[in-house]
């Protein structure tokens, strides 16, 4: 099984700093304005892409979402399972791990006080299929025949953008993380995406962009947010099977 993936992070046009971050094989990429990453990856064991969005001002936003990517992808974390069921428990137990070793940071350093983040990836499986999870309101997209379907589930407090669940955020809570599983499609693939994405741009035109399948589809829904106003900052990656593995059972 290989993938692609397409990925990039922008601060967006309002915040100072970006504290987002996306990751896999054990890092992370931040910046206010990188250029986009491309990369194909043969999926010998189970491999984690995450895409996590920092909480708590820039020091503190910055070195959770950055923590977060680097341990939840870091190789052999879930290498040794071999299907969703084992490897939800996994990474229930990772995310929680996560959690508190934020917290903990938080609590021995003033800047990085109450620090957190929302995350949301996927684990990529040989055969083809994937486990999505988040925590918190970061969102996994796919189109379902022509229509954008939503494959995360948001842990907001009903009628307000006040977070139910994040990792940290100075709060010592279990965690109930959402999982989906399903097969890792042909492009446009799987979409991982922060809140700077569709908190500023219309589901029809996430949905039309992606129905196209551009060869630019991360920078294009860039574009979108920040036309949207582009109040946040702003990640999107792209995961998808390789052409050559469109023939494949998974």
């Amino acid at each position: 099984m290989r993938i692609r993936i397409a990925a990039m992070t922008h601060r967006g046009l309002q915040r100072e700093h970006n504290e987002d971050a996306l990751g896999w094989g054990g890092w992370s990429l931040q910046g206010d304005t990188p250029t986009i990453t491309t990369t194909e990856l043969e999926i010998v064991e189970p491999t984690t892409v995450v895409v996590c969005d920092g909480l708590g001002g820039h020091a503190g936003g910055a070195t959770a979402s950055r923590l977060a990517c680097e341990m939840l992808t870091a190789p052999g974390s879930v290498a040794t399972m071999t299907d969703s069921t084992p490897t939800r428990a996994a990474i229930g137990t990772l995310l929680q791990r996560i959690s508190d070793r934020i917290n903990d940071l938080g609590e021995t350093r003033p800047e990085l006080r109450a620090m957190g983040c929302t995350v949301v990836g996927v684990t990529v499986f040989p055969d083809g299929t994937a486990l999505i999870f988040n925590v918190g309101d970061s969102r996994a997209y796919r189109l379902e025949g022509p229509y954008l379907a939503q494959l995360s589930l948001d842990h907001r407090a009903a009628g307000s953008n006040l977070l139910r669940q994040a990792l940290g955020g100075g709060r010592r809570a279990n965690l109930e993380p959402a999982f989906f599983e399903c097969c890792v499609p042909a492009g446009p693939g799987i979409l991982l995406c922060t809140d700077g994405l569709d908190d500023y741009a219309e589901p029809e035109s996430i949905e039309r962009i992606m129905r196209a399948g551009p060869a630019d589809l991360p920078a294009l829904l860039r574009d979108l947010a920040l036309a949207g106003g582009g109040g946040d900052n702003v990640t999107v990656v792209q995961i998808m099977s390789h052409p050559d593995e469109g023939n494949d059972d998974g």
